[in-house]
C-alpha cells in the first residue's frame, strides 16, 4: 500500500513537556505531523520565473512584496496526558493567509490544535494575535480562523481551474515552523491528484484528499495552510497541504476554488 508515504505538511515537530518525563522529547502528531530536516532554500531577490504557459511575467520579488505581508505564522498549544498518566503540552506550527482586513484567515484544518487549545498568529511585521476557530472541515482539510485586527494586508484569490501543468508558481510559508515567510518557486507538475495523507505510525487509513494540485516547489512541514501563488497573476491558486515522504519536490495543494465555497458563507474577498 502507498498511503503511508504521504505526510500532511503541518509543523513537523511537536514538543511535549510534563511530569511524565517527556520533556524535550520529539513526537509526531497523529495524522498531522511529519518530520523533516531539510534546509529550506530562500529565493534570491534577483530571481525571476520563466513562464511556460502564461503570457505575463511578474518578478518573484514583486509577488513576495505584495503577498508576503498577508501570510502569517500560526503556533498552537494544547494540553493532554501521556500514556504514563502525566500532563503534557503539545506545541505545533503552520501557516495561514489573511483574507480580510479585519482578520479572517484561511488555513488547513490539520494546523489547528488537537482537542482545542490556543492559537497565536504572528504577522510578517511581528505583531501577535490570539485566534479563534470560525469553522473547520476535516474532509476538505480547511479551516477559517479569526483574529481581532484592523487594516490588515490581504491576499487576492485566483482561479485554480485555469491552472495547467507547467505554470510557474511561488509558495510562501513558515517552513519547519522556524523560518517565517520562506519563499520557494517551482511549477505545477500535476493536476487532480488523489492522496491519502497519514502518519507513519498511524494504524488507520488516514485522510483522503482529491483534486489536488501537484507542485515541485519545496513544500516543507510548517508550510501547511500557506499560499501557492500563480506567477503570472500574483494571485493565490492553492493552499499548501501535503508532501511526499519518499520523493523529492513532490508537494500538494488544495485548489483555491474549493476553498472559495468553504469560506463564502462567512466572508467576501477579492479574486481575479
Amino acid at each position: 500500500m502507498q498511503r503511508r508515504q504521504l505526510y500532511l505538511a503541518a509543523a513537523a515537530i511537536v514538543t511535549l513537556s510534563g511530569a511524565s518525563g517527556a520533556a524535550g522529547a520529539y513526537v509526531e502528531q497523529q495524522l498531522h505531523k511529519g518530520n523533516s530536516s531539510n534546509i529550506v532554500s530562500v529565493l534570491k531577490p534577483q530571481t525571476k520565473a520563466t513562464l511556460t504557459s502564461q503570457d505575463a511575467t511578474l518578478s518573484i520579488p514583486s509577488i513576495v512584496n505584495n503577498v508576503a505581508p498577508a501570510v502569517v505564522d500560526i503556533t498552537t498549544q494544547s494540553s493532554s496526558y501521556s500514556f504514563l498518566g502525566g500532563p503534557v503540552t503539545q506545541q505545533g506550527a503552520g501557516t495561514g493567509m489573511i483574507l480580510t482586513s479585519n482578520g479572517y484567515i484561511l488555513t488547513n484544518n490539520h494546523v489547528l490544535p488537537i482537542g482545542g487549545g490556543t492559537m497565536t498568529v504572528t504577522t510578517q511585521a511581528g505583531k501577535q494575535y490570539s485566534a479563534r476557530v470560525i469553522t473547520a472541515n476535516t474532509t476538505e482539510d480547511l479551516a477559517l480562523i479569526k483574529i481581532n485586527g484592523n487594516n490588515l494586508p490581504t491576499i487576492t484569490l485566483g482561479n485554480s481551474s485555469q491552472e495547467v501543468v507547467g505554470n510557474s508558481v511561488v509558495a510562501i510559508g513558515n517552513a519547519l515552523g522556524q523560518y517565517q515567510n520562506t519563499v520557494v518557486s517551482g511549477i505545477i507538475s500535476g493536476l487532480n491528484r488523489s492522496v491519502t495523507a497519514s502518519d507513519e505510525n498511524e494504524a488507520n487509513g488516514g485522510e483522503s484528499l482529491s483534486g489536488l494540485l501537484q507542485t515541485d516547489a519545496a513544500i516543507n512541514p510548517g508550510n501547511s495552510g500557506g499560499p501557492l501563488i500563480d506567477v503570472a497573476t500574483g494571485s493565490v491558486i492553492g493552499i499548501n497541504t501535503a508532501i511526499s515522504s519518499d520523493a523529492q519536490d513532490i508537494g500538494f495543494a488544495i485548489p483555491i476554488n474549493e476553498a472559495k465555497s468553504f469560506i463564502a458563507p462567512y466572508v467576501t474577498i477579492a479574486s481575479v
